[in-house]
């Protein structure tokens, strides 16, 4: 065997292994006894990671609310009022940066992009809302809480605070470090707004579902393997032809299928590579994780991640590449060949099952499908 097959790359996983804090920011007239927040406290307590967990009341002002959870976050990383590091490395991108994340639901999501941009760490963005001052300025007058009935006033000048926040992000720099969760049936908020803004992240978008995502217990899972076990700063998937990468994504594929499951070579390589999009993820180091391709009918298929790369949200982050490209080039659903052990992956991601199982290569499958 050939030592780029032999070799298990050291370090490989020290995203899982870092530890790891979450700022939990509530949405306009929320507070921390949401749903949501308790489900997260209670998640992060049963981790043993309580004292890493912080969830404030925010207040009413966004230049406020926004300086208070920047003042927790900065102190917590080891950041100075200026900015800096107090080693003196500015904070994005670092490995004090990367053990943060930011769960923001409602406005509360537009709060965590904010801070997102300016730290450099990951965010998980909860039905969060894009053009904050449009949105909120209907919201201008007097209010109470939905958790304690507490009343208080949302006043104008508030949404001239959130106009210049939203001035301060105009793109996303690393869209790979946002995990977007957004509902269809949203009855706020448009999710398509969310989708668009959050183009080229993970996103999880639910069909149906409402603003404060009810069932969001059913989805805690995928977003705590985001926010704790999440792909490190600095993985990157790449896209192109096969001309560009089919050296390197044949190379995974001739390690996962053919050497480990067995499937016949003749029957592994095919004549659709040329005509298919490939996507490779990379790690921080450069080095190929795993590897997919998409049809030009829309089927995503040959998902492969190398052994030691398993379990840290790499194939997440192939299929969210795949599925993007194919909402960009304008298909209306995309459709794979699921083995039966990959199922609950893939229903993760939206895909629904049909058909009758069925067998490929001597493995079982399943049609799965996901229409957007």
């Amino acid at each position: 065997m050939k030592d780029w097959l032999r070799r298990a790359p050291p370090g490989a996983r020290i995203a899982a292994l870092r530890p790891a804090m979450m700022l939990y920011l509530h949405g306009f007239r929320s507070s921390p006894d949401s749903l949501k927040a308790r489900l997260m406290a209670m998640a992060m307590a049963e981790r043993g990671l309580a004292a890493d967990w912080h969830c404030p009341q925010l207040p009413a002002s966004p230049a406020a609310a926004l300086s208070l959870a920047l003042e927790w976050a900065r102190d917590r990383l080891g950041i100075d009022t200026a900015g800096e590091h107090r080693d003196g490395v500015m904070p994005g991108g670092t490995d004090a940066a990367a053990r943060l994340t930011i769960v923001g639901s409602s406005l509360g999501g537009f709060y965590a992009t904010w801070l997102a941009e300016r730290l450099g760490c990951r965010a998980v963005l909860l039905n969060p809302v894009v053009h904050a001052a449009r949105d909120l300025e209907t919201q201008v007058g007097s209010h109470r809480t939905f958790h304690g009935d507490e009343p208080f006033e949302f006043l104008p000048r508030y949404v001239d605070e959130l106009a210049r926040a939203e001035a301060d992000i105009p793109c996303l720099t690393h869209p790979e470090r946002y995990f977007l969760l957004a509902a269809t049936g949203d009855e706020v908020l448009d999710w398509r707004e969310m989708r668009d803004r959050f183009a080229g992240s993970r996103q999880r978008i639910i069909e149906g579902g409402d603003h404060g995502i009810s069932d969001f217990a059913d989805w805690l899972p995928e977003v705590l393997e985001f926010a704790l076990d999440g792909p490190a700063q600095g993985r990157r998937v790449v896209t192109g032809g096969w001309d560009a990468l089919g050296v390197e994504a044949g190379r995974i594929r001739l390690e996962v299928f053919v050497e480990e499951q067995r499937v016949p070579l003749d029957e592994e390589l095919d004549a659709r590579d040329a005509q298919c999009l490939h996507a490779i993820a990379y790690d921080a180091d450069g080095r190929a994780m795993g590897t997919g391709r998409l049809l030009p009918d829309g089927h995503i298929g040959r998902m492969a991640v190398r052994k030691p790369w398993r379990g840290q949200g790499v194939g997440s982050l192939l299929l969210t590449a795949l599925m993007d490209a194919a909402r960009r080039r304008g298909d209306a659903e995309v459709v794979l060949d699921a083995q039966l052990q990959a199922r609950p992956f893939y229903a993760r991601h939206g895909f629904v099952e049909e058909g009758e199982t069925f067998m490929d290569a001597g493995i079982p499958h399943r049609v799965m499908r996901l229409r957007f």
